[in-house]
């Protein structure tokens, strides 16, 4: 049995550490996408509720019903939102993010059959990402249709390519210039309207810029995308298996499929009860990455399997049922996924739903 330990907290500590980085009259949108980076999207956002935070962020439609059935009563951005499922967005009183002219157009014949007016979208556009948004030069178009919408702006935004690198960088420069820009026709339309930009990378880097809402995704969960802001955030999860069977191999005997590992040595093999339908991918294996087992670092041996994987234990003082930490606040997600050359945004979102989240 593999278990994610979240510890709430830990959350607390971000929430407050990020709060202090922003003007006392904004506020924080927390994403909770991904089921919460795989944190588990209800239970965080009830947490969140309680600390008096009042807009959550999804990906989906189907994102944003998981937390109205979960009782979430907060605002729900849900920024991809898909053509088929804008039904949906109408039912649970999510808010799209409405990010080109078809999807308008779509969302807007929904509201017309569903005789809605008035409904709260957030406008999204592209200012060098070049991902999803509106362009600038659209801008005419969405105010001139704006007068006979069904749509109420309750905020414009855009998202920045390089958030995370050096201050000052000339495409992140750039692309806060154009939001600036984008920002003065709706200013003169409409004084309510709200404006975000930063994400959590931003917040580090960007906290000095007045915007009204700033959104914060990996930070809440304790990781940024720089060793020096990791220093104020705590992980807020641990990830532990346990170890089921322990056995003997000789020398030049091989591990797993494929052979993957052959012994140098008579050796001792721990399998352990995780491997990559519970999200530690076949890119940890073959010795790249380490984990800790009664305190001592075990090298991960051999292609990682769907269920399991196995660990050279021939040094450690270690039993069956012994638990193995695969990362917590000392070692952390990040440090782990950098083993196998990926982010922990990555490692966080792709815990499988088999690993129990115990929540502390």
């Amino acid at each position: 049995m593999s278990i994610l330990n979240i510890y709430l907290d830990r959350i607390d500590h971000n929430l407050k550490y990020l709060k202090s980085l922003i003007p006392e009259k904004s506020e924080l949108i927390a994403v909770v996408k991904s089921n919460a980076y795989g944190h588990g999207a209800v239970e965080i956002a009830e947490f969140l509720e309680k600390r008096n935070i009042k807009r959550f962020a999804v990906a989906s439609a189907k994102e944003g019903k998981i937390l109205r059935e979960g009782g979430i009563n907060s605002n729900i951005i849900v920024f991809y939102p898909d053509p088929s499922d804008l039904s949906q967005i109408i039912k649970y009183s999510l808010e799209p993010a409405i990010y080109s002219k078809q999807i308008w157009k779509n969302f807007t014949y929904e509201l017309i059959k569903f005789n809605k007016s008035s409904f709260p979208v957030h406008i999204k556009f592209n200012t060098g990402l070049n991902r999803i948004g509106f362009n600038m030069n659209e801008i005419d178009w969405i105010i001139k249709n704006l007068v006979s919408s069904a749509f109420k702006i309750n905020s414009v935004y855009s998202h920045l390519s390089s958030s995370e690198e050096e201050k000052n960088n000339p495409f992140t420069d750039n692309q806060i210039e154009l939001f600036e820009k984008i920002k003065i026709p709706f200013q003169n339309i409409d004084k309510n309207i709200k404006y975000h930009l930063l994400n959590s990378s931003g917040v580090f880097n960007y906290h000095d810029h007045n915007y009204d809402w700033f959104r914060v995704g990996i930070s809440l969960y304790g990781y940024s995308n720089n060793k020096l802001w990791d220093d104020n955030l705590i992980p807020v999860a641990e990830l532990n298996s346990k170890i089921i069977q322990i056995h003997k191999v000789k020398k030049d005997e091989s591990v797993g499929y494929n052979s993957g590992w052959i012994s140098k040595r008579d050796s001792l093999i721990a399998t352990v009860a995780i491997g990559h339908a519970d999200g530690i991918g076949r890119y940890f294996g073959n010795g790249k990455t380490y984990v800790t087992v009664n305190d001592k670092r075990a090298r991960i041996i051999g292609n990682i399997c769907m269920d399991m994987l196995m660990l050279d234990v021939t040094e450690i003082d270690c039993k069956e049922g012994d638990k193995v930490i695969l990362f917590d606040k000392i070692n952390s997600a990040t440090k782990f996924a950098e083993s196998g050359d990926t982010i922990s945004y990555e490692l966080l979102s792709g815990i499988g739903q088999r690993v129990i989240r115990n929540y502390i």
